[in-house]
């Protein structure tokens, strides 16, 4: 089609007389000239539409973590949020730090007890100590999986390194008395003591909000339920609904919000938790490391394999996967080695995923991977999140990775 410009000049263009002209061009720029300034911007508002229609359907829920410091914590952040623990915890619990060093090393710390001093309200003491995950940040991150699970949400494993850092200290001869008041833990980690960061905390782009729902009893068959009606004011954040006490529930999402179907009890004070979008440019969060996250962008061809009945597991298939991710800008494929012989090692870095995949007896697939900064102290649990997501993707195949 023509310009518009150029549309209406070549139509004027062929009137010679003057008062004709004239009324011809106050008709075409007034009538035709706008006809053609609506035709164009449905046309543009239609591509658009199916451009959204064709995207990414998890674009609102995409994960970003971060680890900061206590005092580095944005109050007035919109978008991420400290993931809050609980005030009770394990006997023998002496706190958490932050080990800033390679997987292989933390792995090695795990099977070892180190001698510590440990400073409270009532006097120190000397003691013995050893290290672990910490399971409060575990089990925050197994439970966003159930959330997803419990909404029939698509879920993604989450992008974060920093979660295997994260160490509990435990004291191991139950010196220290439970009712002391911690002040400070001094750990002989020997060579890897330079590592050790204090008052860490993780961060992600997830908050929660207490909704007053309308609702409504209806029936089905011969079971009546509950159904809870959400309108959302935010559509550029993602949600997940969570009433408290109901195993079993259903959502229906649309665009306009939610619909949450129990049969318990009517909720009038029902939990939401929303994945809120990433406003990188107003968020003042001080981290120590850059954000991580499983984010993924489309493109033709990915949204075309979404529609495929199964995966042609070749090295150029396994790049197209990746490469969608943004962590894989860290990394290039070497190659991939398919039924490899032999034990491999589990992927003990994702544990909700080695529960529910069923592992058994199957045929195993390599992927040989190089990390572009081989001094990245994350380049291990990268590596695990990519392997999980491959995971994700097939049945019959175990997957594991080599970093060269």
């Amino acid at each position: 089609m023509e310009h518009k410009k150029q549309l209406l000049t070549s139509r004027i263009a062929q009137i010679h007389d003057p008062v004709q002209k004239r009324l011809l061009q106050d008709v075409l720029v007034d009538v035709f000239g706008e006809l053609l300034t609506y035709s164009e911007e449905s046309f543009d508002h239609l591509e658009q539409k199916i451009d959204r229609e064709r995207s990414d359907p998890d674009s609102r829920y995409y994960v970003y973590t971060g680890v900061c410091k206590k005092e580095g914590l944005d109050s007035a952040s919109r978008s991420l949020f400290e993931i809050h623990r609980e005030e009770e915890h394990p006997q023998g619990y002496l706190g958490t730090l932050f080990l800033a060093c390679d997987y292989l090393q933390i792995r090695s710390c795990l099977t070892r007890t180190y001698r510590a001093k440990v400073e409270t309200d009532i006097g120190e003491y000397q003691t013995t100590v050893s290290l672990s995950y910490c399971r409060f940040y575990l089990q925050a991150f197994q439970q966003l999986y159930e959330w997803f699970a419990a909404n029939q949400r698509q879920w993604h494993t989450i992008n974060c390194p920093f979660l295997y850092k994260m160490l509990d200290i435990t004291d191991r001869e139950g010196i220290v008395p439970q009712d002391a008041v911690i002040s400070k833990v001094s750990i002989d980690l020997e060579e890897l003591s330079a590592f050790a960061m204090d008052d860490m905390v993780l961060v992600w782009n997830l908050s929660e909000d207490i909704c007053k729902p309308r609702v409504d009893v209806t029936v089905a068959g011969n079971v009546s339920y509950y159904a809870h009606q959400i309108l959302m004011e935010d559509q550029e954040a993602g949600c997940l609904a969570v009433p408290e006490g109901e195993e079993l529930f259903t959502v229906i999402f649309s665009e306009e919000g939610l619909l949450v179907r129990t049969e318990k009890e009517a909720h009038h004070d029902l939990k939401l938790v929303k994945i809120e979008p990433m406003y990188r440019e107003k968020d003042h969060t001080d981290l120590e490391f850059p954000l991580q996250t499983n984010l993924r962008r489309l493109r033709h061809a990915d949204r075309q394999a979404l529609g495929q009945p199964r995966y042609l597991w070749t090295k150029g298939e396994v790049e197209r996967i990746l490469s969608a991710y943004e962590v894989f800008q860290d990394f290039e494929l070497v190659d991939i080695c398919p039924d490899m012989q032999g034990e491999t090692e589990t992927l003990d870095m994702n544990p909700f995923i080695r529960v529910h995949s069923f592992l058994k007896q199957k045929r195993k697939i390599a992927v040989v991977l190089h990390a572009k900064d081989s001094s990245d102290i994350f380049r291990y649990e990268k590596m695990f999140f990519l392997l999980a997501e491959l995971q994700l993707c097939t049945e019959e195949y175990e997957w594991t990775g080599i970093l060269r």
